[in-house]
């Protein structure tokens, strides 16, 4: 008898743990940590697209507040992220997990938080808006232009053009680096911005000029260097690895694990890259391609990391198998 009352004792003391703790923690996250926090406390519930994506989709906060955002997975994992500027990288959230962000914006603006991890067919809807406004702004949020873009737009470029393919140059890179000091390189074609406005073909007819005697394989092999030799950065590495390398693949070859499941293939940067000009691909990331599954990011990145990005393009365009 005393055993028998014993066991069920214990028993009754392992449930009670087990089900005292779980719920006191729910308790104080949900209950008491809101009421006594000298903040707000923002709860939102993260589901695929399909299913609702973020609730809410929009929190309105102001300037200088201090606000905890608590991401709950409720379905399957999602890499929770906040842009463009903030630098707000919460990582993945597994099911039935919360993820959350202490922040305080200093200034005002549309921003975006979002999912960087492949979620469902509809994962490039997985988008909520952090609305941050100045209670004492006498005009409402408003975007800034993007000169890049609109300078594209007032030449009458073609922003959704397909990719055109040259066939027969491959360049080879580390002979361009190898050979770029034995040959006369136009002022124009080590400016930054030449080059994003300007196509690896049309750097080719300056280097030709200037080098008349040079055979063409090797000022391709120049060219190709020329454009791709930007170290790429971390930050550049890890944007395009989780936004861009489930389609575009994880060196840019077209083939990523979701490919196949595209209105159309994902490019293949380096069959495009001859003929392509870099402030189209800076344009397409920050808009989005008309037409197709490319989301636009220019909610989501600064100009600077988009510009980063367009680096990282060219390096893998050129980098070589």
């Amino acid at each position: 008898m005393t055993n028998g009352r014993g066991n069920r004792t214990a028993i009754v003391t392992l449930i009670a743990i087990l089900v005292g703790i779980p719920l006191t923690i729910v308790g104080y996250q949900y209950g008491l940590r809101p009421v006594f926090a000298d903040h707000r406390i923002i709860d939102i519930t993260a589901r695929v697209p399909e299913n609702g994506g973020f609730q809410p989709d929009l929190v309105r906060m102001e300037v200088g507040e201090t606000v905890t955002l608590r991401f709950a997975a409720d379905d399957v994992v999602h890499g929770i992220a906040i842009g463009p500027g903030l630098g707000v990288d919460i990582g993945q959230v597994d099911p039935g997990h919360v993820g959350e962000i202490t922040l305080t914006v200093d200034s005002p603006g549309i921003y975006t938080y979002y999912c960087n991890t492949w979620c469902s067919p509809s994962h490039w809807r997985m988008r909520g808006v952090l609305e941050v406004v100045d209670p004492d702004a006498a005009s409402p949020l408003s975007s800034p232009p993007d000169p890049i873009i609109e300078a594209l737009v007032a030449a009458g470029i073609d922003i959704d053009a397909d990719p055109q393919t040259v066939d027969g140059i491959v360049p080879d890179r580390a002979r361009g680096q190898a050979s770029v000091g034995s040959v006369e390189v136009p002022a124009e074609l080590l400016e930054p911005d030449w080059r994003l406005q300007h196509t690896p073909e049309g750097g080719l007819g300056l280097l030709r000029a200037a080098n008349r005697d040079t055979p063409d394989d090797l000022l391709i092999d120049v060219v190709a260097y020329l454009w791709s030799n930007t170290v790429p950065t971390e930050q550049a590495v890890e944007l395009f690895a989780k936004n861009c390398a489930a389609c575009h693949g994880e060196r840019g070859g077209g083939d990523g694990p979701v490919a196949e499941s595209t209105i159309d293939p994902p490019v293949a940067f380096a069959e495009a890259a001859w003929l392509r000009r870099g402030d189209i691909w800076y344009a397409k990331i920050r808009r989005g391609g008309m037409g197709t599954d490319m989301p636009n990011f220019g909610t989501l990145f600064t100009v600077e990391e988009t510009r980063s990005l367009v680096d990282y393009l060219w390096f893998l365009s050129f980098a070589g198998p």
